[in-house]
């Protein structure tokens, strides 16, 4: 069967929305309550922001720190009376590690008002603290009534975390914006953006978020300038901003600046940029980033290639973070490297385990190509089936999956149907069914498939025969980087 290696590369335009919506902001993900039906909604008291490469430098930190630093601690709240420090980094609390600020928002926030113990680094040292949590939402309207800006902000996230479409939500994160708040400026233009009435407003909002150095402000306005959506369309621009989003901390823009130096989008085109930034991203918690860099890795590009540190990158891609979900395309390479042996020992049986889980995730939209990666997860279980190389062969599995990747819009499922029905591998042979796919399979971009598929109209095997056709179809092939047709073009 036909081998298919998958390009991590993933597209751009979901990305700059999905920063805000998924967290990697200082602001966090909805929180997650500690405890069923809590009796409080309870927060230990204080703001980080993510670990970024200029705080580590600043602040003296190690090159591999982990954690979230602190940023405010509130007046009068847990984290103060236990003795924290802005500059402090939280490593742990209740017992789970923090290793960026979207962790610390699932668990500094929304829990039940019991004790708990928070482990922050301090100047080389850990300390271990105990805190005991307090109302949120009481305590965070005397911060806002007293002046205090994130204390506003975090007032009115506290309600669009429960409903985003909640009006009240929206005129709390206006107010907070006006006074300065620059999260409540970039959360105000998460939600301006899907408003039908008032979307042309977003932009302002952001431009202030991103005045004020919210990285998550300077990525959402990033992505309305790359995608022209409100915006007009203005890649350059678009490129800076994702920049500064990813010196403010946001792992997306990360993501994104080194998607726009990758494909020379507003940019010069430069692989060494675009590894640097995915690198920043991948630490900051962006699952695509982490896949992007792995394919770097794998071809050496920007980087010298490391197919072993490729794996653990498509592996970290695969796996997620609290910032981001896992990325399905890092999954699907993992399997990938397990089938042919590329940085890890081959092993067939544990690439099929990894392609069955992909095949049969659900599409998740916050997962960038997410339908396209789980489709090709199918093909490519099916073709392990098919070629019967380190598990048992079952050609009707294999027929199944392939035809099932095919249907759900992939050429590798749809070229190895064809190959199946072409040379009766536990079917009858069947010229014209197999032509069927070959045909799909070129519409779908696969050039060896629309080669065979010019053999086939040039010899007349399951279509009438149609030289011009064929002739065509080599062309195609050419376009499509399968060289053997490009000589028969010449001719």
């Amino acid at each position: 069967m036909k081998q298919s290696r998958t390009n991590a590369v993933s597209a751009l335009c979901a990305a700059g929305l999905l920063s805000l919506s998924a967290g990697c902001s200082s602001s966090g993900p909805a929180a997650q309550p500690a405890v069923s039906a809590p009796r409080c909604h309870g927060t230990i008291g204080m703001e980080v922001v993510p670990v970024t490469r200029a705080l580590q430098k600043k602040l003296g930190l190690p090159k591999d720190a982990k954690g979230a630093i602190v940023a405010q601690v509130f007046p009068g709240g847990p984290a103060e009376a236990a003795g924290i420090r802005a500059n402090d980094v939280v490593e742990g609390v209740g017992g789970g590690r923090v290793t960026n600020d979207c962790d610390f928002a699932r668990v500094g926030y929304g829990r039940a008002c019991e004790p708990v113990a928070v482990t922050v680094r301090r100047g080389g040292k850990a300390l271990d603290l105990t805190l005991a949590p307090v109302d949120e939402g009481p305590f965070f309207d005397r911060g806002c009534l007293g002046g205090d800006l994130d204390a506003c902000f975090r007032r009115a996230w506290l309600v669009w975390s429960r409903d985003h479409g909640d009006a009240h939500a929206l005129d709390l994160l206006e107010s907070a914006c006006r006074a300065g708040s620059a999260e409540a400026c970039a959360y105000e233009g998460l939600v301006l953006t899907g408003n039908a009435e008032r979307g042309s407003e977003a932009v302002a909002a952001v431009e202030r978020s991103c005045e004020l150095r919210s990285g998550a402000g300077c990525a959402h306005l990033a992505f309305l300038y790359a995608t022209g959506k409100i915006a007009e369309r203005d890649d350059k621009r678009a490129a800076v901003l994702y920049e500064k989003s990813c010196d403010f901390g946001d792992a997306q823009g990360c993501y994104n600046a080194g998607l726009m130096a990758d494909e020379g989008r507003g940019v010069p085109k430069d692989a060494a940029r675009a590894a640097a930034k995915y690198d920043e991203g991948c630490d900051l918690g962006s699952s695509t980033a982490c896949t992007n860099l792995g394919f770097l890795y794998e071809n050496g590009r920007g980087v010298h290639k490391d197919a072993a540190r490729a794996v653990t990158l498509y592996q970290r891609g695969c796996d997620g973070s609290t910032c981001q979900p896992s990325n399905l395309a890092g999954c699907v390479n993992v399997g990938r490297d397990y089938r042919d042996g590329i940085g890890v020992e081959k092993d067939e049986t544990r690439a099929a385990g990894i392609f069955r889980e992909a095949c049969d995730r659900k599409v998740n939209t916050d997962d960038i190509h997410s339908a396209e990666n789980g489709s090709r997860a199918c093909s490519l279980l099916g073709g392990l089936y098919l070629a019967g190389d380190g598990i048992a062969k079952d050609l009707a599995q294999g027929r199944e999956l392939s035809e099932a990747g095919c249907d759900r819009g992939d050429a590798f499922g749809c070229f190895n149907a064809a190959v199946v029905y072409g040379g009766g591998d536990g079917v009858d042979a069947d010229p014209a069914r197999a032509a069927h796919f070959l045909e799909r399979a070129c519409t779908a971009g696969d050039g060896e498939g629309c080669h065979d598929l010019a053999v086939a109209y040039a010899k007349g095997n399951g279509v009438s025969r149609d030289p011009r056709r064929s002739q065509e179809l080599d062309r195609r092939a050419c376009e499509l980087g399968f060289t053997a047709a490009c000589a028969k073009k010449k001719r």
